[in-house]
């Protein structure tokens, strides 16, 4: 379900691309292609990669430097990679049960790791130590039941504590190191969704950093009581997203809904604020800390920032392996970092010379995330989280994949071109099958996820979900030809768009109630018509009262307008927005959730519709609006150009051959 794992897709932080990119293809692999009718697997897709979002270093390990990396997986298990910081080299792997990934690694004084992991939705998040004396993890369970992502955990420099927070509450919680016993210290501030990181002072004093709105730092004494909440010192919305310690300086990161990357500087002495820095790129921003320079990056490049003075100088080192850098610390003269594919980076402060180390972390499958038909017959495939591109020849079986290019949440041919809407900041590209090319970046009107995509005429248009924080998503109108773009926020005041079709010189959008925050906006999704000649809204209507989410449309051979909602099939008059007819087909538990935002596809085929939904393919009969189940799990379903569907789940790749129907 896209609403489960929408927590975890919001955060995953991808650097923008934005020259064209080489497509530098995998090498493709073959394998006969399918024949005869039904369900049949067809393995994986090529698409694999190193996701390391949660990281740390033990600069002081009695064998050595070690750098301690969580490589994600499309269907687990997560694995803690174990290297030497100094060249880069493996030492282990080991399995993290029942996890997904992690952004959330720290070090303990006795060397002991822990790390507060996401599931597979619908599981709770849960709660790891690895000892390198035995090299054994032990699953310590799951610190809140209902918490599905533990984004941070922090150890107390004594050693005799660690410290979580989590989402979708907003709370902390508290291991004793010494008896195993984890306290629920609740949500510092009611109403916020997420802790996103932890700083412990000397003296125990914990600060939380929250999010998604309010940006505040919430002071907690050890027990969890609340000393003071310290409020941003940049207007707007967003997380309190990295914090750390510098003496008495306490490090704010801000990650906000226009996409700035302010750090603030913090006297806890003094209890003002003493400096704003403006576009801090890395993630951890204490770990570059060494007396009072903290190094840091800001626009790709490194950077040297006097704590004291304010002055920043840029140091003219720029590899840190792609993704986002994060700083972890020094082994004597010697800075460690890594970026979120992988690899590890070394700067060495005396020498002002800087390397990136092999990539020695074993590359884990990618769930697919998106697909469609291609301009030449193949299946195309965007990734999860690592990102990357796939095709697949039904004709031949051979498959191809192109990595620099990241999470597409839509796919859609036009004009002999494919188009990807990439996340973050709904960026759209176009791909000849030689380079990608980015045409928009909506991050100036607030927009991550591009949805929904289709050719219309001239023009491809796409609908977005806005980034957490924000409400009100884009109708979005790009013409390749002239370069021409009409984009239109808040068509539907507050609403996401979230499936779109085409007919006739006339888009037809749907919406989800949800954008970036946990409410609703109104009691009910909403469809409409809109003239792309005259610019006008034709109409506007709510199709299934009480759904906060409607999902994908399509037209049939007939020009009747069909869309699935994650509980009703319904079909509207694409000429006035009357609801002809409407068909509940499952239960759907609208009142607790959150976040919806896209969990149906819909297609029309050899006479009838064939729907994905809550998890379930369908042949869905249009004249009884009746629903025959086909097969289940599944989270994508096409139909491909040789008549067939084609369907994934997680990494797994799949076709329904429509023989006779």
């Amino acid at each position: 379900m896209r609403s489960r794992l929408a927590a975890l897709v919001t955060a995953f932080l991808l650097i923008p691309l934005t020259v064209p990119l080489a497509a530098d293809p995998a090498q493709a692999v073959r394998q006969a292609p399918p024949s005869g009718c039904g369900l049949q697997a067809l393995g994986t897709l090529p698409l694999t990669g190193a996701t390391t979002a949660g990281t740390a270093l033990d600069a002081d390990h009695p064998d050595g430097p070690r750098v301690y990396s969580v490589t994600s997986s499309a269907s687990g298990p997560a694995q803690l990679g174990i290297r030497d910081a100094r060249d880069g080299r493996l030492i282990a792997e080991r399995p993290l049960p029942g996890a997904l990934g992690s952004w959330a690694v720290t070090v303990a004084p006795d060397h002991s790791v822990y790390v507060g992991t996401y599931p597979l939705s619908p599981a709770q998040a849960r709660f790891y130590r690895y000892r390198p004396d035995t090299d054994q993890v032990t699953d310590l369970g799951i610190p809140i039941a209902g918490e599905t992502f533990v984004w941070t955990v922090a150890a107390t420099p004594d050693g005799s504590a660690v410290y979580g927070g989590t989402s979708p509450s907003g709370k902390v919680f508290r291991y004793d190191t010494a008896s195993g016993a984890v306290t629920d210290l609740g949500s510092p501030v009611p109403g916020e969704q997420y802790i996103r990181d932890l700083a412990i002072a000397d003296d125990g004093t914990v600060y939380a950093g929250v999010g998604a709105a309010s940006m505040k730092v919430v002071v907690l004494a050890p027990d969890g009581t609340t000393r003071k909440i310290i409020d941003p010192p940049i207007e707007g919305k967003g997380y309190a997203y990295d914090l750390d310690l510098a003496g008495r300086y306490l490090l704010v990161r801000y990650v906000t809904t226009t996409s700035t990357n302010p750090m603030g500087v913090y006297d806890t002495a003094r209890g003002v604020w003493k400096d704003v820095v403006d576009d801090v790129d890395n993630l951890t921003v204490g770990g570059g800390r060494h007396g009072q320079q903290l190094y840091l990056w800001q626009d790709d490049e490194l950077a040297r920032y006097d704590l004291t003075s304010g002055k920043l100088v840029k140091l003219g080192f720029t590899e840190f392996g792609g993704g986002a850098a994060r700083t972890l610390g020094w082994v004597g003269h010697t800075l460690v970092g890594t970026g979120s594919t992988g690899r590890i980076w070394n700067y060495d402060r005396k020498t002002g010379e800087g390397s990136l180390l092999p990539g020695t972390l074993t590359g884990q499958p990618v769930s697919i995330r998106s697909m469609t038909t291609g301009p030449d017959g193949r299946i195309y495939a965007g990734g999860f989280f690592t990102g990357g591109l796939a095709a697949y020849d039904p004709a031949t079986g051979q498959t191809q994949s192109w990595p620099d290019i990241g999470q597409s949440e839509g796919l859609v041919t036009h004009k002999g071109k494919l188009y990807l809407g990439v996340y973050p900041g709904a960026r759209i590209y176009e791909f000849d099958g030689t380079a990608f090319k980015q045409l928009l970046d909506l991050r100036d009107q607030e927009q991550d996820r591009p949805f929904a995509m289709v050719s219309a005429g001239e023009w491809l248009a796409f609908g977005t979900v806005p980034k957490v924080g924000t409400v009100g998503g884009v109708l979005g109108l790009y013409d390749p030809a002239t370069g021409r773009k009409v984009i239109k926020r808040n068509i539907v005041p507050g609403h996401s768009i979230v499936g779109l079709a085409y007919r006739d010189g006339v888009l037809y959008g749907t919406t989800s109630a949800f954008g970036g925050v946990g409410v609703p906006q109104g009691d009910a999704a909403q469809m409409f018509a809109y003239d792309i000649a005259t610019d006008s809204v034709k109409w506007q209507t709510a199709p299934v009262p009480g759904d906060l989410a409607l999902g994908s449309i399509t037209f049939d051979d007939a020009g009747r307008l069909w869309g699935l909602t994650p509980d009703a099939l319904f079909e509207v008059d694409p000429a006035t927005g009357q609801t002809l007819r409407t068909a509940k087909h499952q239960t759907y538990p609208w009142q607790s959730q959150t976040q919806v935002w896209l969990d149906t596809n819909i297609e029309f085929h050899a006479g009838a519709l064939w729907g994905k939904v809550q998890g379930k393919v369908y042949r869905i009969d249009r004249a009884a609006m009746t629903f025959t189940l086909i097969t289940r799990p599944i989270s994508n379903l096409v139909k491909g150009a040789d008549g067939h569907l084609y369907l994934s789940r997680t990494e797994n790749f799949s076709t329904y051959r429509l023989c006779g129907s």
